[in-house]
Order: C-alpha cells, then sequence, then structure tokens
C-alpha cells in the first residue's frame, strides 16, 4: 500500500489542491481557522504528513517553529525548492509509522493530516496516532484529518484506490484510546455536496467571507459533519 501512496502523490496535483477555487480553499481556511485558536505562540510543530508544505509554511509565517516531514520524496521536494523554506526549522523524509528519530515529548503540536486518509489495517492507524502522541509533550495538541465515511472515495479501480474513511464516533473512540481528550471534531470541507461547488466558486470574495463567516459556526454540528468528506479531529494530550 506505501507504494501506491508514493505513486498517487506522486501524479497528483497536491501543492495546487487547497488553492484551486473557493470550494477547496474552505478545507485549507477552515483548518487554519481553528489552528490560530488552539496553537499557543510559538509553538514547537511537527507536520508528520505535510504534504507539499501548505500548513507549515503558514505556520511558521505565524511564529511558530515548524519540522515538515512526508512520506513522499516527491513532496518533500517541492518543499525544499519553495523560496521560503528557510523558514522551517527541518524538512524530512519520513514515515508516520516510525518516528524514532524524534525523541518523546518533543512537540507541542502534531500534525497527522493525511496518514489516516489511507492506513487500512486498524493496526497500522494504531501505531500512527501513538507515534503522534509518543512525540507530543504533555497537554500538546494532536491534529488527525480523515476521510468521512459518507464519502464516496474518487472514480479508482479497486487495485488503484488507495483511500480509508471512517465515522466521526470512531475517531473519538480511536483518539480516546490514545490519551487524547476531544477538543473539536470538524467538517473541513464546507456542505459544498448540499450547495454543490459552482454555487460557491461563483460567490464574490465579500459572499465567499461571508459564507465563511457562517460556515464556522455549523462545522463541528454531527448531522453537518456527516454531509461532507474530509474531517479534522483535534484532541489535547492527557
Amino acid at each position: 500500500m506505501q507504494e501506491k501512496v508514493i505513486n498517487y502523490y506522486e501524479n497528483y496535483d497536491e501543492e495546487g489542491r487547497l488553492f484551486r477555487d473557493n470550494a477547496h480553499m474552505v478545507e485549507y481556511l477552515t483548518s487554519i481557522h481553528y489552528f490560530d485558536k488552539l496553537f499557543s505562540p510559538n509553538s514547537h510543530i511537527l507536520d508528520a504528513c505535510a504534504g507539499t508544505g501548505r500548513y507549515s509554511f503558514y505556520l511558521s509565517k505565524k511564529g511558530h517553529t515548524v519540522t515538515a516531514c512526508d512520506l513522499v520524496e516527491h513532496n518533500v521536494n517541492i518543499i525544499k525548492s519553495n523560496p521560503e523554506a528557510s523558514r522551517l526549522n527541518d524538512i524530512k523524509i519520513c514515515n508516520v509509522l516510525n518516528l524514532s528519530e524524534f525523541e518523546e515529548s518533543s512537540f507541542d503540536v502534531v500534525l497527522c493530516m493525511g496518514a489516516l486518509y489511507h492506513l487500512q489495517d486498524n493496526k497500522e492507524r494504531q501505531k500512527a496516532v501513538s507515534e503522534c502522541v509518543r512525540v507530543c509533550k504533555a497537554k500538546g495538541i494532536v491534529v488527525l484529518s480523515y476521510i468521512i465515511d459518507s464519502e464516496k472515495p474518487p472514480d479508482l479501480s479497486p487495485d488503484e484506490n488507495v483511500f480509508f474513511s471512517i465515522t466521526p464516533c470512531e475517531i473519538n473512540k480511536f483518539a480516546k484510546t490514545n490519551r487524547l481528550d476531544t477538543i473539536h471534531n470538524i467538517l473541513t470541507d464546507g456542505v459544498i455536496n448540499i450547495i454543490g461547488s459552482d454555487k460557491l466558486n461563483e460567490a464574490n470574495d465579500e459572499e465567499f467571507r461571508k459564507y465563511m463567516e457562517s460556515y464556522y459556526l455549523i462545522c463541528e454540528e454531527p448531522r453537518v459533519i456527516m454531509t461532507g468528506g474530509h474531517g479534522l479531529y483535534i484532541g489535547r494530550l492527557l
């Protein structure tokens, strides 16, 4: 499965995904909205599934010390080639299933925003989260992104499908077994399945701003979460 995931991202525009249009921007804006509220100033952050570094660079500009890691060398090379790469504390190829290069309790915040999209074996999911918890400080924050199980996976053949989905209730229970106390469980990609992406993409800047302000008020509602595709769990280590 690891090779399939690497191959998928080597042939996918991860760098452009979150900024493609308004509909895609909702996920990014919702995530950073919560990060800005929750992360203490000058936090030491591990972005363990950094992709091409969109969140890593944002958080470094906010004054945090960020280490960016990703499984896919292609993604890591994009981070390194970014003109602002020097903002980051370190940039590495790593597998969230084995973060042994980092000492226990090293980070105030650990982001695992990608691995749970793909780990289809329960033992591997457990290992990924336990590794994130191990390197997180007591009372620190662990962030887990996941695909909500009502989401239909991309139109791929069974042999090509690299995605895995889980319910919000399951992610809460799963996190609890790893000593995480739930702070928020959020739908990040908006109610696109209800209003349609075309309508949102046609909105002007002011209309889109008002939409986001309204969306922040409802994105944690359980019935709203189940209408979408991408969830974000945020927990504090007990």
